[in-house]
């Protein structure tokens, strides 16, 4: 699979829920426990941080991955991080989707002005650490019993990654 990666617009709005969706109901993935509608889509898009990144991969006109990056605070002493997100479509996975996010991601952000990145992932989430980790980011901590989902307490692992 050869996507498209871009900026975000609105109108990939209901592309993109209709790839979140899916991924919220399979449990496994995240820590977002809710269904988005378009409208909150759009709001979401409308309200990104300026000196943030929000790309998307599109393939045959269909969002298959996103990917984002928003400033960790506004503060000038921390405009330097970023925490980043990624999700793929579960029926694309493992076709360099997140990598070639990643590449325009990364070129982006260096050019805002990050330094580092960060990613927090579920701790039972191996697809998502490996993903990370082979993108070069390291572990560095974890969040014990961070997120309750589905009636159990969830660990999160905190990963980081130095931009060259």
């Amino acid at each position: 699979m050869n996507p498209l990666i871009r900026r975000v617009t609105e109108s990939d709005a209901e592309g993109i829920v209709e790839l979140l969706n899916p991924i919220i109901a399979a449990g496994i993935y995240t820590a977002m426990d809710e269904q988005f509608t378009d409208e909150d889509q759009i709001e979401f898009i409308r309200s990104f941080p300026q000196h943030g990144i929000y790309h998307v991969a599109i393939d045959d006109d269909r969002v298959v991955g996103i990917q984002d990056v928003m400033p960790v605070s506004t503060s000038k002493v921390f405009k330097h991080i970023g925490e980043i997100s990624t999700f793929v479509a579960l029926d694309a996975h493992q076709q360099g989707i997140g990598q070639r996010l990643s590449e325009a991601t990364f070129k982006a952000a260096k050019e805002l002005g990050f330094l580092k990145l960060r990613a927090t992932v579920r701790a039972d989430n191996s697809h998502a650490l490996l993903f990370y980790q082979s993108l070069g980011f390291e572990r560095i901590g974890s969040a014990k019993q961070h997120a309750f989902l589905q009636a159990r307490y969830i660990d999160e692992i905190l990963l980081e990654k130095f931009l060259d």
